[in-house]
């Protein structure tokens, strides 16, 4: 498996160029036709937030604690939202990479491997703003901890777990095509059972335990720790130990089936 991890990166850093210049064209496409333009980027994750906040603390009545205020809050579910989506528009449009792109692959030699990079450039620019937004709005509060300065690691982590998961992904969704209707129903309801929404102190211990079960949940605890000035090491370990498990195994399929893919579309 290290080998053919170690073809498929080498293959990803030639190609780079390419990769590029194909998530330049997406990006492109992302707000053509909206009125509002690049200003959705900034107020569909305030928006958002927004609505969380009102259905848990106004409808269901969350006791929200001594640490926080309504704004605090808001920033704590900014915080996990921004991982959230970045990591819920990579998974989601995975499965269908290969299938949107067949008419290219069919009449030409293509780098398939590539495909996930074109997709997380592509979209890195609405959780980047929400990120800028969150640090921002964190600064005016005076919640921005040093740790800040240690966000480079978990973003490097979160981008090769994505890489792994979206190479999986890809090639098991030319054989199953229901599989991107599945995350999608799966990610949204999995935002509930996550600490997205809540902290730790909000829920019982229990119940924290039980939200660790889902495996996002580390990769949002992680970025809070960097964010908030925390330190979990239990979510750290998974979330590295994940992140190394699912690169290989991606590399790993997607070196040995990449041959056989125009047998399936």
């Amino acid at each position: 498996m290290l080998s053919s991890l170690v073809s498929v990166l080498s293959s990803v850093i030639r190609h780079w160029r390419f990769a590029l210049a194909m998530a330049g064209r997406d990006a492109l496409t992302l707000s053509r036709g909206n009125v509002l333009g690049t200003g959705w980027l900034v107020l569909r994750p305030l928006l958002q937030v927004g609505i969380y906040v009102v259905i848990v603390t106004f409808i269901f009545g969350a006791r929200l604690g001594e640490n926080f205020s309504t704004f605090a809050y808001a920033l704590h579910i900014l915080s996990g939202l921004v991982v959230w989506q970045a990591a819920q528009r990579a998974i989601e449009e995975a499965p269908m990479l290969l299938r949107d792109r067949m008419d290219f692959i069919k009449q030409q030699v293509y780098p398939v491997e590539t495909l996930p990079v074109t997709t997380l450039l592509a979209n890195v620019i609405p959780p980047a703003v929400g990120l800028a937004t969150f640090l921002f709005l964190a600064l005016f509060e005076g919640q921005l901890s040093w740790s800040v300065l240690a966000l480079p690691l978990p973003v490097a982590l979160l981008a090769l777990f994505l890489l792994g998961l979206s190479w999986v992904f890809m090639i098991v969704g030319v054989i199953f095509r229901d599989l991107r209707e599945i995350i999608t129903v799966s990610m949204s309801f999995l935002v509930y059972f996550s600490p997205v929404l809540v902290s730790e102190s909000m829920v019982s211990p229990r119940v924290w335990l039980l939200l660790q079960i889902n495996p996002l949940s580390h990769v949002v605890i992680c970025f809070r720790d960097v964010l908030q000035g925390q330190f979990h090491l239990a979510s750290w370990a998974i979330f590295t130990i994940m992140t190394l498990a699912v690169l290989t195994f991606g590399a790993w399929l997607v070196d040995h089936q990449k041959r056989h893919i125009n047998e399936y579309l």
